[in-house]
């Protein structure tokens, strides 16, 4: 037996007392008015411009006419009230005045359900609802006679299962006192109906479930706004407004040999998709794509805040003193609204909010492509013969150029570029459209792209941006000869700027490394300041293998990846290597033209110099002796340096004999310390006198080797500074330079 649900418990408890308490439908109370007022004329303000931006906001401009005093209104949903609330801007184009504006607002339902005398949430289960109730005069039917009483509790019960490995089944079971104190637990089974006979509480129960259902129907917002004046004018009201990004897409379409040595060109037809998710159609509006991402944000003006305040416990053994409290410095005058200003609609010229667009002028047609008459393709090897009805890839093309010829201005500013459609768009809410925005003819270049950190070669498009249009960032689709030939994404493209676009695998190029190695040798060393500078230069060669496989020739685009500090040997013009035909950032890219069946070399050399810096006071004889070898020091370097090491070498020698000095310091010391011990426990001993004289001797004899060691350890340190002086003064006047080619 399943328990019941608390929504088929709530709608029982609402149902069983409709025929006892009828209650009054929800009236709305007017003031009187001591003389009846004329009916107000309410028109709607139909949206007229949208221009949407990539940051997931439009900007919506209703407009329209209106007449002496009127209330217009603004249908939207409930989501759009925030920004609606924070952006709102109207304007009587012909001296009326805004007097405000007012919509439908309600309280948050969990405000409204804490006016409740029930304590039930948005979402109360079967227990919540009888403990909501509890206490309430109540009649049971369906489990044996009817019984009226008062509810105690409801209590679920687990009963263990007979079948093995089953969960146990939960039983409920309400318990009711009647009025003349007799207890019954009973089990609430489908058939057991539970009323309520208090009237009150039944109307408590139906209004929390009119609450209920009333908070899911408010998904509709009715802006009504209040412009006063006289004749007939004309009202534009704009605000912003959360919806989906625009997304653009394009397809490229070619139709060209690929194996012609012309200068190619592809169609680009630009698309847009466009969803209306808002609360209204728009129907032959002006629509705005502004590729441009201005800083916005929501905050909840639509929602009543109530300010969280603690709950202190009074004080039993403290009386609360009354106290009165400073005024502010300044105090803040009530103004009266006055008509809002400030914010510019997409129209009037303008383009997008503010005015600051203006149009470029229409985006230029594609210009149209001659049919061919007929005749012959001739190559080396073959001729063929096609008549012009044989040849649908180019009345593909041509026709698709004439078939699509989106009517857009552009305009732009600062960061942000827009397709402004010439002619109205119609987009019912809740659907959505695919617009055209752009179509020009671009320069493109068919090539194999290849890198060392993708080996997988891939046809690209080398393409120019040729025209006067941003092509905005998207996904892409590549039409060959009037068949799909693939897909990719595009990353904003500026005017005149040109860009690589991959859309499928190349089969046919396969790119290999034939051989990489890295070199380095010292270009020169010398010695300054105490300072060796070791000046390095390092080569990085590398060559790759390009074999074209396919039966027409192919331009393979290889990346070499930058690396930080170094150069090309092509750019120092010291080496046969090519240079590249375009660099980016990251990349060289290298351009390899193969014929049929050709594998063609790529060397590209790299070099770089660098410096190594040791400072001769801190380098030991054998680190320095290390570095030299290394750097292969020619024979006038080493016998420059020479005192230096002979400096060392006497210093390291006086470093050696302190040493020593120090140590037989120490070891006398210990013989000392050892000798006073013995001394000490000979005290009271028959070899007190025998022994006492001998090591007493023997501390006297150490005791002259201790002086004569100190003396000669303070020889020696004096030795040293003289030695570390003469050290210092060669370092510091040594200057030496070996340069090589």
């Amino acid at each position: 037996m399943r328990p019941f649900t608390a929504s088929a418990l709530l709608v029982s408890a609402a149902l069983t007392l409709t025929a006892q308490t009828a209650k009054p439908p929800h009236a709305v109370i007017k003031s009187a008015s001591p003389k009846p007022q004329p009916a107000e004329k309410s028109t709607l303000l139909p949206v007229t411009r949208v221009a949407l931006y990539k940051n997931g906001v439009g900007f919506f401009e209703h407009s329209g006419s209106v007449t002496g005093d009127q209330t217009v209104t603004i249908d939207f949903t409930t989501s759009q009230l925030n920004d609606v609330l924070q952006s709102l801007t109207a304007i009587d184009l012909n001296g009326g005045r805004i007097t405000g504006a007012g919509y439908n607002s309600a309280t948050p339902l969990d405000q409204q359900l804490k006016a409740l005398p029930l304590a039930l949430s948005e979402d109360p289960t079967v227990a919540d609802l009888y403990a909501a109730v509890r206490g309430a005069h109540v009649e049971v039917t369906g489990s044996g006679a009817p019984f009226t009483g008062r509810i105690l509790n409801l209590e679920i019960r687990s009963t263990p299962s007979p079948t093995p490995n089953t969960p146990p089944t939960l039983r409920s079971f309400l318990t009711v006192i009647s009025d003349s104190g007799s207890i019954r637990s009973l089990e609430l089974t489908p058939s057991t109906q539970v009323r309520l006979l208090d009237s009150a509480l039944h109307t408590d129960l139906a209004r929390y479930l009119e609450l209920i259902a009333s908070n899911r129907s408010e998904g509709l917002r009715h802006l009504s706004l209040r412009d006063n004046g006289t004749g007939t004018r004309q009202l534009r009201v704009s605000y912003i407004s959360e919806v989906p990004i625009w997304k653009s897409t394009y397809r490229i379409l070619l139709t060209d040999s690929p194996s012609s040595t012309s200068p190619q060109s592809a169609t680009l037809q630009g698309w847009a998709v466009v969803d209306n998710t808002v609360g209204t159609d728009w129907n032959n509006v002006q629509l705005s794509l502004i590729a441009g991402s201005p800083q916005s944000f929501i905050q909840p003006l639509s929602q009543p805040i109530y300010s969280r305040r603690p709950d202190i416990p009074i004080a039993q053994d403290a009386q609360l003193t009354p106290q009165t409290h400073d005024s502010s410095i300044g105090q803040l005058a009530a103004t009266p609204m006055a008509g809002v200003a400030g914010m510019s609609g997409i129209g009037s010229g303008s383009g997008v909010p503010g005015g600051v667009m203006g149009g470029i002028g229409t985006a230029p047609l594609p210009a149209k492509r001659d049919r061919f008459s007929g005749g012959g393709l001739d190559s080396t090897n073959d001729t063929v013969t096609v008549n012009a009805e044989a040849m649908p890839m180019v009345a593909y093309e041509s026709a698709a150029a004439t078939s699509v010829t989106p009517r857009t201005t552009t305009a732009a500013y600062d960061d942000y570029f827009e397709y402004k459609l010439s002619d109205p768009v119609t987009i019912r809410k809740n659907e959505s459209a695919l617009v055209p925005i752009l179509q020009t003819k671009l320069p493109v270049e068919r090539v194999t792209l290849w890198s060392p950190s993708h080996p997988r070669p891939l046809r690209a498009l080398w393409i120019t941006n040729a025209s006067t249009l941003t092509l905005d960032r998207g996904s892409f689709s590549i039409v060959e000869n009037g068949n799909f030939g693939g897909e990719g994404l595009l990353d904003p493209i500026h005017p005149s700027e040109r860009r690589l676009l991959s859309y499928a695998s190349d089969q046919a190029i396969r790119v290999t490394t034939d051989y990489s190695h890295e070199t380095q040798r010292v270009t020169s060393l010398t010695v300054s300041r105490g300072v060796l500078r070791e000046s390095r230069s390092q080569v990085s060669e590398v060559e790759y293998i390009v074999h074209n496989a396919a039966p027409d020739a192919r331009t393979v685009i290889v990346e070499q990846p930058i690396r930080p500090g170094w150069k090309l040997d092509s750019e120092a013009g010291n080496s046969s290597d090519p240079k590249p035909a375009e660099t980016t950032p990251d990349a060289y890219r290298f351009r390899v033209a193969t014929a049929p069946g050709e594998s063609v070399r790529l060397h590209v050399g790299q070099r770089r110099t660098f410096d190594q810096m040791f400072r001769l006071v801190d380098t030991s004889d054998q680190q320095l002796t290390l570095i030299l070898r290394n750097a292969n020091a020619g024979p006038g370097f080493m016998q420059q340096i020479q005192p230096i090491f002979d400096a060392k070498h006497n210093l390291a020698s006086l470093d050696t004999q302190i040493k020593a000095r120090e140590g037989d310091i120490s070891q006398i010391n210990e013989d000392q310390k050892r000798i006073r011990e013995n001394l000490s426990t000979l005290k009271g001993s028959a070899e007190e006198r025998s022994l006492a004289k001998r090591y007493t001797d023997e501390l006297n004899q150490q005791e002259d080797k201790l002086a004569a060691l100190r003396n000669d350890l303070d020889s020696l340190h004096q030795q040293r500074e003289s030695a570390l002086q003469d050290l210092n003064n060669k370092i510091e006047s040594l200057n030496i330079e070996e340069n090589r080619s």
